[in-house]
């Protein structure tokens, strides 16, 4: 019979070499097995303990001689020590009744015989079974309390590994198959992981032939609610899976579902905080990966934008001086008394009106790099009147607009803005400019302007087009168009403009459709208290 620090060292060397590609025969699924023979292992230990009493009996009787009784008790007592570390309580209650009575019966005059007629066998009785029972309690715990150690031990070795591969892991694909192993490798279930869009929502797993098909409703309401669902809980109780949301530091993360190989029994407590764990640490490895994955995509994009303000700072003063100068030269050319009467005049315009434009858009992206550098939160502000504003803007596209029939809506009554002129005269002239662009000729055009409140709202309207229902907001991104391949010139630079001098005034701008056909952009500007006059006080003229 082997002793009990052998039976201790047989079972920490077992839970020593557990590794991950053995973890099909993890510690949870021995605990299933556990519980699934428990009576035919209570019985077994019966019987070994019945075993045990006739076969220490048995071995005693030749030698009944040579021995005295305290000696006989001994190996009656080293008995029942191994059968309480190799099974347990009820086996030692069994084999301590069962070895008084053999002692009693065998080994107690008279012989073969049962005995208490007096106090000695009765007083023998009593504290060999005493101490029988003591023994084998004590015995029995020290071999549970081993048992739970080495459960402990396993469980922390299993979460270890499991959060190192899982500190690994750089991708979401990774994350859902070191998770999906590492629940069914400790459990006897088929594991699934159901992860949200982009947008939030869940979406449902793409069919595998090696995993069963889950309940979409039963995963969806269990991720919105952030509540488990399913097998033996309060939600579906009587679904065929358990489902466990992966709730993240900030927020769920998706739904784990576990579908269990067998009838479907509930999971033990033992079994619940395991997998309540596991799925904490699979939700902890995919908010650190969508993380950094939102780091690196932010980086990235910093790096291209600082890339690309640096090339487009260059490149738009290297051409401003020489468009400067063509426009220059074109606005004095169509000075000339002779050129009325030249054959080349409508040319000499097309060049003026392509000089202007291209000035334009050198303007436009040296506005946009100020602007991201920070230069354009140092407004020059003043009080402005925004008839003169919109007329200097009029001005400046005389001659694009002179094919469009302009329709002007500006309430007499307009209080006078705090901003900067000339920023506020670019959003003007942008977005007339892009009304015109994307508007076929003899289409009104037309700009309204009236005080709500603390704000004063200005409307450029066209009866084009209009604009795509899907893209409305990302007009305003830098290099972002309504159409990516147009016959329409343009880099998608002037609404991102517009956008960030509004903003750098402390209002707002969007787009919308009319109702009545064609595109609208209009913006809000804060409106502030006038300051008060300062009047001079008038010198005294009469004599004292």
């Amino acid at each position: 019979m082997p002793s009990l620090s052998g039976r201790l060292r047989k079972l920490l060397t077992h839970a020593s070499i557990l590794k991950t590609e053995e973890r099909e025969t993890g510690l949870i699924r021995r605990f299933e097995a556990y519980g699934t023979t428990r009576a035919y292992r209570a019985l077994k230990g019966y019987g070994i303990a019945l075993l045990v009493s006739i076969g220490v009996t048995l071995a005693v009787m030749p030698l009944l001689s040579h021995l005295d009784h305290a000696n006989i008790v001994m190996l009656f007592l080293l008995a029942l020590v191994g059968v309480a570390a190799w099974h347990g309580r009820g086996a030692a209650v069994l084999a301590a009744v069962s070895n008084v009575l053999a002692f009693n019966f065998v080994f107690m005059p008279p012989h073969f015989a049962f005995s208490f007629g007096t106090l000695q066998s009765v007083l023998t009785f009593i504290v060999m079974l005493s101490v029988g029972l003591i023994v084998g309690q004590l015995t029995a715990r020290f071999r549970q309390q081993a048992e739970i150690a080495l459960a402990g031990e396993a469980r922390a070795r299993h979460l270890y590994d499991m959060a190192r591969e899982l500190s690994g892991a750089l991708a979401i694909e990774q994350v859902i198959e070191i998770g999906e192993r590492g629940v069914e490798a400790d459990f006897r279930v088929k594991a699934q992981l159901l992860l949200p869009d982009d947008h939030d929502r869940l979406q449902p797993a793409p069919p595998r032939p090696d995993k069963p098909e889950v309940s979409f409703a039963i995963a969806r309401a269990c991720f919105e609610r952030n509540e488990p669902a399913g097998l033996h809980t309060d939600a579906s109780p009587d679904a065929a899976s358990l489902y466990l949301p992966l709730k993240g530091p900030l927020r769920a993360r998706g739904v784990l579902v576990i579908t269990p190989d067998g009838s479907g029994q509930a999971p033990t407590s033992e079994q619940r905080r395991l997998l309540d764990t596991l799925a904490a640490l699979i939700a902890i490895a995919l908010e650190r990966v969508h993380f950094a994955a939102v780091a690196h995509r932010t980086q990235v994009k910093m790096e291209a934008e600082r890339e690309r303000n640096a090339l487009l700072a260059g490149f738009s003063h290297d051409l401003r001086t020489p468009m400067t100068a063509l426009l220059g030269m074109t606005e004095t050319l169509s000075l000339e008394p002779s050129a009325e009467r030249s054959p080349y005049r409508e040319n000499l315009n097309a060049i003026r009106e392509q000089a202007m434009r291209m000035a334009l858009l050198v303007d436009n992206v040296l506005d946009m790099v100020k602007l991201q550098a920070g230069a354009g939160a140092r407004l020059r502000k003043d009080w402005q009147s925004l008839e003169e504003l919109v007329g200097s803007a009029l001005r400046a596209l005389e001659q694009p607009l002179a094919a469009h029939p302009l329709e002007l809506a500006l309430d007499p009554e307009l209080p006078l803005v705090n901003c900067d002129a000339v920023l506020i005269e670019r959003v003007l002239v942008n977005l007339l400019q892009n009304a015109v662009k994307y508007t076929p000729p003899m289409t009104p055009i037309g700009v309204t302007a009236r005080a709500e409140a603390d704000r004063l709202l200005v409307e450029v309207w066209d009866q084009g087009p209009g604009l795509p229902v899907d893209q409305r907001q990302d007009l305003f991104e830098k290099f972002t168009r309504g159409q990516h391949e147009s016959a329409v010139p343009g880099v998608g630079l002037g609404l991102s403009i517009c956008r960030a001098i509004i903003e750098a005034h402390g209002g707002q701008i969007a787009a919308k459709n009319r109702k009545e056909g064609g595109a609208c952009f209009g913006f809000f500007l804060p409106l502030e208290r006038l300051p008060p006059l300062e009047m001079d006080e008038e010198p005294d003229l009469e004599p004292p």
